[in-house]
């Protein structure tokens, strides 16, 4: 008998992690018939906020009563996930992507918000990268659509709203009957069709782990082609292949440096390869706690520079009234009762 991760078909395919507790993020380790070697077996898709992963070997290792299976791979269709174009894979036409184009996203306002005086640039970003309605599409170096991850955000400060978890486009088509059951997610890096361009040709190529943070990158550091592998565990050779005699920079978030330190001396097949290690050295304990990324301390300046030019005494005063609620929540029930209007005295 041999296991591997369970393939992801729809969110019910998805089990309660029997660690943090979180529902529809667990996917267990299953035989070739889809049957779970134990409900503990398995991983996490929350790899920070979790990280929990206990693979079968390591099952076997803390109950020896059971017999070991044997654990060369599946003679599956895991040889069609490569990068090669000669590979057959499953695409989604290209006109679900031209259609879902949209700055509209919770996430783009928040992005805009903060880049009023370079909103061309940020337009061009979303562009260049076929933003929809907060959808990351996967288009691969051949500019085959691999798939479209759905990640929900709030405006307000452009955060996740982990709550509502991840969706993919494919798994939508398939319930309303356009693709059949059988379509099997082939994912390639987000922003990996920008490789091709003739102007990113001699480009060093920067890898992040979130695709907001590629974006957000993109905007502040235009001389890099940055990429996003969707993970801090899917730094994987086969999807790193298409950096073959490229310059890479590899910027992890800041729980992820040592992992993928160890990862990244496998890309031989890269020019250079390096690991970023400006969040290893400048991370508070703040910053490790919170999990940062590279694009938290780019937003965090552009929340500066959204203050200074916004720093006006009503502003101020707004500002202070708001740490103030913050705070005591009861000054805001005074305010609401009241009608309460901030009011700045010119003389």
């Amino acid at each position: 008998m041999m296991y591997q991760l369970e393939k992801y078909k729809n969110r019910s395919s998805r089990h309660t992690c029997p660690k943090c507790g979180r529902p529809r993020c667990f996917t267990y380790y299953v035989d070739e018939n889809g049957n779970p070697l134990d409900k503990s077996v398995g991983r996490c898709d929350h790899e920070s906020g979790c990280g929990y992963h206990y693979p079968p070997k390591d099952y076997f290792k803390d109950h020896p009563d059971k017999d070991m299976p044997e654990t060369r791979p599946f003679p599956s269709k895991a040889i069609r996930k490569g990068n090669h174009s000669n590979t057959p894979i499953d695409t989604i036409p290209m006109e679900y992507v031209t259609r879902s184009r949209s700055d509209n996203s919770h996430l783009a306002q928040f992005l805009f918000s903060l880049q009023k005086d370079n909103e061309a640039v940020l337009k061009r970003v979303l562009d260049d990268y076929r933003m929809g309605a907060t959808i990351f599409w996967q288009i691969d170096r051949d500019n085959r659509v691999r798939g479209g991850k759905i990640i929900p955000y709030n405006k307000e400060g452009g955060h996740r709203i982990k709550d509502k978890g991840v969706n993919w486009v494919h798994s939508l088509l398939k319930k309303q009957g356009v693709f059949n059951q059988d379509w099997t997610l082939a994912q390639c890096l987000f922003g990996e069709h920008l490789l091709s361009l003739p102007a990113n040709q001699d480009k060093v190529v920067a890898v992040v782990e979130s695709e907001k943070t590629a974006l957000v990158c993109s905007v502040q550091y235009p001389d890099c082609v940055w990429l996003a592998t969707g993970g801090k565990s899917q730094l994987s050779v086969d999807k790193m292949k298409v950096l073959a005699n490229r310059t890479v920079v590899f910027f992890p978030d800041v729980d992820g440096y040592h992992e993928w330190t160890e990862c990244v001396k496998a890309f031989t097949f890269c020019r250079n390869a390096k690991v970023s290690d400006v969040l290893e050295q400048n991370a508070t304990e703040a910053d490790r706690l919170a999990k940062i990324d590279i694009a938290d301390l780019v937003l965090r300046e552009w929340q500066s520079l959204r203050r200074y030019h916004e720093d006006t005494p009503l502003a101020r005063v707004r500002r202070m009234i708001q740490e103030m609620t913050e705070r005591n929540p009861v000054l805001q029930t005074l305010i609401d009762t009241f009608g309460l209007v901030p009011v700045v005295d010119d003389g």
